[in-house]
Order: C-alpha cells, then sequence, then structure tokens
C-alpha cells in the first residue's frame, strides 16, 4: 500500500522523485527503495513523508481504491489520467465514511429510471425522455428553471466533486452507482466558463442515466452517438423544449444576438445549449 500511495501522491503533488527524497532528508536512492516497494520505511520517515506531501499518515497507509466503473473520456489523451483516478477514488472513500459514520447517506432517486431506459431505443426521443422524467422525478416543475444544481443533485443521491484540471480537453466524469457513487466528477478550472461546469455536470448525469453499459475506466476514446444523446439530455434537462419555446416566443422582436442572451440569462445556460 505505501508503494503504491507513494507514487501516486508525489505524482498528484507534482513532485520528483529527487525533490521529494531532498525534502524527507533521505538519498533518491533510499527513496526509489520505498517507492519500489522493496524496503519498509521507519515510523519517523513515514512522518517525514507524509509531512513532505501534505497528507495524512493515513493516506500513505490504507489500501487504493482502485475504481473500475467509471465514464472517464477526454478529447485528448489526458497525462494525468491515473493522477485524477486517484484523486477520485480517495474523495469517495472518505465521503463514503463520513455519510456512514453521521448516518446520513441520501437514497439514489433516479436508479429505477436508468434501469427502465435500458429497454428503450438510443436516440433523441429517448434523450428528451430522460429529461422530462429525470426532472419529475427530481421534483422540478415542469417551467422551473435550476438555480442549485449541486444541491439538487446531492438531494437525489448524487455526490458531486468539483476538481481543477487545467486543460480544454477534459470537463468532467462520472462513477457508476455500484462503486459506492453514484458521483460526478466537474472540472472547474477556472479558464471553463460556469455554464460549462452546469451543462457538464448534467452530461455526466445523462451519461449514468443512458449508459450505464459503457462505464468501464479500461475505455478513454469518446462513443459520438452516446456524446450526443448525452448533450440533448442536458439541453432538455436545463431548458425544457415547451419553455424555451415560451421564452423564445416572448422574446420576438429583439435581434437574434439580443434573444438568445435573454433566453440564456432565463436559464441560466451557455449559447450553445
Amino acid at each position: 500500500n505505501i508503494s503504491l500511495n507513494l507514487r501516486r501522491l508525489r505524482l498528484m503533488k507534482n513532485l520528483s522523485q529527487e525533490k521529494l527524497a531532498q525534502a524527507i532528508g533521505i538519498t533518491r536512492a533510499a527513496y526509489i527503495h520505498l517507492e519500489n516497494g522493496t524496503t519498509q520505511p521507519r515510523t519517523s520517515t513515514l512522518q517525514a513523508i507524509a509531512k513532505a506531501l501534505d497528507v495524512k499518515l493515513a493516506d500513505l497507509l490504507q489500501p487504493p481504491m482502485e475504481l473500475k466503473a467509471v465514464r472517464f473520456r477526454a478529447k485528448k489523451k489526458l497525462k494525468r489520467r491515473k493522477q485524477v483516478l486517484f484523486k477520485v477514488s480517495n474523495w469517495l472513500r472518505k465521503f463514503n465514511s463520513l455519510e456512514a459514520c453521521l448516518g446520513a447517506k441520501q437514497p439514489y432517486v433516479l436508479g429505477e429510471l436508468a434501469e427502465r431506459l435500458r429497454g428503450e431505443k438510443p436516440g433523441a426521443e429517448r434523450a428528451k425522455m430522460a429529461a422530462r422524467l429525470a426532472r419529475e422525478k427530481m421534483g422540478i416543475e415542469p417551467g422551473e428553471s435550476i438555480r442549485d444544481l449541486c444541491g439538487l443533485l446531492e438531494s437525489s443521491g448524487i455526490k458531486v466533486y468539483p476538481i481543477k484540471i487545467a486543460g480544454n480537453d477534459f470537463f468532467g466524469l462520472s462513477v457508476a452507482p455500484q462503486e459506492d457513487g453514484p458521483a460526478i466528477v466537474v472540472n472547474v478550472w477556472e479558464r471553463i466558463s460556469v455554464e460549462r461546469w452546469i451543462f457538464s455536470a448534467v452530461h455526466e448525469l445523462g451519461h449514468l442515466l443512458l449508459h450505464l453499459d459503457s462505464f468501464n475506466v479500461e475505455l478513454e476514446e469518446e462513443n459520438p452517438e452516446e456524446e450526443k444523446e448525452a448533450d440533448l439530455f442536458a439541453a432538455h434537462f436545463l431548458m425544457p423544449e415547451e419553455v424555451f419555446i415560451k421564452e423564445w416566443e416572448e422574446a420576438k422582436g429583439l435581434s437574434l444576438f439580443d434573444r438568445v442572451m435573454k433566453v440564456k440569462r432565463i436559464f441560466k445556460v451557455s449559447y450553445r445549449t
């Protein structure tokens, strides 16, 4: 456990073996033996490692949680993929421990809907139906705009984790219910718009409802059809068609730009939505 955790935590902190060895006060060769698992560290060395990495001793000793039922896609190969997965698994374990301690686990209200949708033909109509039924299950009125998405997801039994990853190729991922989820992780890097954060969270909710059979950590390439269906789900979840049409018609007389901006503000979505 120690050697596995050492490597993952070091990479998460963007430290070289040499720099970490210096911070601990040992030689690089001695550190390599620790990371390879060929020697066991003394208690004093463990304490120095924890201090250098700014983690708790327990983070070095506990068995790493390996997530399997994860949907993690990116437009390009993500160099920090393993580190992201490690960070998410660590967060998920702590979240579940805290829930258990407090006796505050929220039931997942969309589980039955996800099973029902498995029997429907994939495509635009399934995405729209899923959006409508999900809103109903989550207690959202037909014409109601979503003001507190994180609160809504968490009250429905979906854990939400904001993570900062520099880059425009990764927006979010989701963890299936069987992995102590369901959970949604959103990239809240400051150069990504808040509207995109919101859309990404609902896009991942779409995958949880529509594509549970595709949750496999080994798969890295995007499936264009599934991505399109999840996008349609997100758009209709955030902005139901009948309400959109009503607001669009009421904005008649404005220029196209002003009309789009007015509707965008009402629903708190991006212009692309």
